[in-house]
């Protein structure tokens, strides 16, 4: 069987299409989780909630980055006609390729590949409530970084790139 796969899909180290799904669950989970854990904080200093908030931002980076990883290491030992660009590369969110301009594409699932492993900073979108500490994230990311000493902007639809990493070609 692996032989098979090795023929079919793969040059290069294989990649478990269901690790990235769990990865992907994972990642979307925090998001849909996000607003519920943060109702439940009080306010008082290292009550249960507030201890299990500050692993939200630090879990979803190192999530993302497993996930843009694995899905590009993937795409660059698949054979020719079983890659991203040729075969499927849905649309995940948008890409500013220079921010001193309006101007922007719509961001494929390999670029947004690329801009996670390559990003210089990462903004959250955060939801205001009555208190600050009562604050939640929603699944958009804003991926900053530098190609030719350009600055770019990625905004990252986080729903759609972990329901695209789902549905990889195999």
């Amino acid at each position: 069987m692996e032989k098979q796969y090795e023929q079919d899909h793969n040059q290069g180290l294989r990649v478990d299409p269901e690790r990235v799904r769990l990865l992907s669950f994972r990642l979307l989970t925090i998001y849909l989780a996000s607003k519920e854990l943060n109702t439940l904080r009080d306010g008082e200093f290292d009550s249960g909630p507030d201890v299990l908030s500050q692993y939200e931002r630090p879990e979803i980076e190192h999530l993302l980055l497993q996930i843009a990883i694995l899905c590009r290491t993937a795409d660059d030992n698949a054979i020719a006609g079983k890659t991203l660009y040729e075969r499927w590369n849905p649309t995940v969110g948008r890409l500013y390729p220079d921010t001193s301009q309006s101007e922007f594409r719509q961001l494929g699932l390999r670029d947004a590949c690329n801009k996670i492993i390559h990003q210089k900073k990462v903004n959250y979108e955060v939801i205001d409530s009555e208190y600050s500490w009562n604050n939640y994230l929603e699944p958009t990311l804003y991926i900053y970084g530098t190609q030719n000493n350009i600055e770019w902007k990625a905004e990252l639809d986080v729903k759609e790139f972990c329901y695209a990493v789902c549905h990889l070609p195999e």
